[in-house]
């Protein structure tokens, strides 16, 4: 079936609410660090992006003629230094085949087009699957002295000065 990448769009906000509704309690615990379920305001912040410190790509499908998120990766500016949060979901089904990687690829080059200096993420240990996509696409790990619970995974998009 044929996956379509794009930028997220405010109308997306019940697309949004289906995919996270639709995401297993670990799937949901790997992205969140929670098992909670999103307010209607995150979901509304999430959609409804400021291009100016976010940026945002989904991957869809079409299903009976139906749009579909199967997926989302997405980067928030909140350091003065354009450095950037990152974070990627991809639904149960369509985890193993490939998305996380074109999602994140997407992703990295939509941050470099916007002035990112730096994606990091974190991680959380067990979620190896997440560890080695990042290695493969030169994240380098790092983790904080005394905290096992995360790990840190940082890409550096522009020149070091």
């Amino acid at each position: 079936m044929p996956v379509h990448l794009r930028m997220i769009a405010p109308d997306d906000f019940e697309r949004e609410r289906e995919f996270v509704d639709g995401l297993s309690p670990r799937t949901r615990y790997q992205r969140l660090m929670s098992t909670r379920m999103p307010t209607a305001e995150e979901l509304r912040r999430w959609t409804d992006i400021d291009r100016s410190r976010e940026g945002a790509v989904v991957a869809t499908v079409d299903i009976d003629g139906r749009e579909r998120q199967v997926g989302v990766a997405r980067y928030f500016i909140d350091q003065p230094d354009a450095q950037a949060d990152f974070a990627i979901v991809v639904a149960d089904e369509w985890q193993g085949i490939g998305l996380g990687r074109q999602l994140l690829t997407a992703l990295v080059d939509l941050a470099r087009l916007s002035g990112v200096r730096r994606l990091v993420g974190i991680t959380m240990p067990e979620n190896k699957v997440m560890i080695g996509l990042g290695r493969s696409l030169g994240f380098r790990l790092s983790w904080e002295p005394g905290v096992d619970i995360y790990t840190l995974q940082s890409l550096s998009l522009q020149p070091e000065c």
